[in-house]
């Protein structure tokens, strides 16, 4: 059969072509809809194909340009997370049945009891003999010759004050710091009625003495000692809020025994460190810078001069340090 419109064929031919070029040009520049889909939608909304590429073409790149801003956004807020700290999850409790570990490990583990959740720490290396003296219940009239002993000897102490010391013996604090000593706090009131009738009870003492301490000093102590020690007063609660509170806990293993009586004969005070200082590596010694305490200054010196001639280096007390912890502090 004849073509009958042969020049009809070749305008649509023709018509073809410069479509399927225009398609090109417009995915080339970004648009994300064919024309061709809008040259077949021209009967049904009566726009036509090149109005439809223009107003389809304008909100294209609106949306183009929502979405590069969305994806901006999201590549900025990944950056912050990532430079932002991540949030710790607190310690997990011990299961009933664990078993009582009640030390800290040096590598930072922490005791281990039923109930318990205490954080890993990281403590310091330190020399193979050590010993960290420590003086509580100050300040006192007894501390500054304390203090003159201590500089003598060209070592330094820790000092657990009592609030209501310090109260009265505010530049004694300051000395105490001045000198190189490390403060610990020893509560406020050290009022065993008081602090020991709950975890949220002795942490409030706490942070009165804190209060306290920083508006005279401006440091805010970390290390706690409890009055009487843990053993009998503490139970797993009690740590657990501390720990939760960023405290560290510090018994001892050695004592002066200048507590045992109003006044311990000063040879008494000596023998007894001498008697439980042997096979120990690591000794946090107690004494007391409480009023009255008159042999403990007398006996001090003799007992420097005794742990330097068995060969131990001094420190002071600080979160790097490991603590020495009562095992009865650990009951449920």
């Amino acid at each position: 059969m004849l073509n009958r419109n042969p020049l009809g064929k070749r305008v649509k031919k023709t018509s073809i072509a410069w479509i399927i070029m225009f398609t090109l040009i417009l995915e080339l520049s970004g648009c994300t809809r064919s024309p061709l889909v809008w040259f077949q939608d021209k009967g049904k909304n009566g726009v036509s194909a090149v109005q439809s590429v223009g107003v389809q073409g304008s909100r294209s790149d609106e949306e183009n340009k929502k979405e590069q801003d969305k994806k901006d956004t999201a590549k900025q807020e990944e950056t912050a997370s990532d430079d932002a700290p991540v949030p710790m999850n607190p310690p997990q409790p011990d299961s009933p049945q664990t078993p009582i570990r009640p030390f800290y490990e040096l590598s930072g583990t922490p005791p281990m009891a039923p109930g318990l959740a205490m954080r890993n720490r990281v403590f310091s290396e330190e020399p193979s003999k050590v010993v960290y003296l420590t003086l509580d219940d100050g300040p006192s009239p007894n501390t500054p010759q304390i203090l003159q002993i201590l500089k003598n000897e060209s070592i330094h102490a820790t000092f657990f004050v009592i609030g209501r010391q310090v109260e009265k013996y505010p530049e004694y604090l300051k000395q105490e710091k001045a000198e190189g000593n490390a403060i610990g706090n020893h509560t406020y009131s050290h009022n065993y009625a008081e602090i020991y009738q709950s975890p949220q009870a002795y942490l409030a003492n706490i942070k009165k003495n804190e209060d306290l301490i920083y508006s005279l000093v401006g440091i805010r102590p970390p290390i706690i000692r409890a009055p009487g020690g843990t053993q009998g007063h503490f139970h797993v609660s009690y740590y657990n809020t501390l720990d939760a509170a960023g405290y560290l806990v510090y018994d001892w293993n050695v004592s002066t025994g200048d507590a045992a009586a109003a006044v311990v004969p000063t040879d008494q005070l000596v023998r007894n460190v001498m008697s439980q200082v042997p096979g120990k590596d690591r000794v946090i010694m107690l004494m007391h810078d409480a009023p009255g305490k008159t042999t403990t200054v007398e006996a001090l010196p003799r007992i420097i001069q005794y742990l330097k001639k068995e060969g131990y280096t001094f420190g002071i007390l600080r979160p790097e340090v490991a603590p020495i912890l009562f095992p009865g502090g650990f009951r449920s």
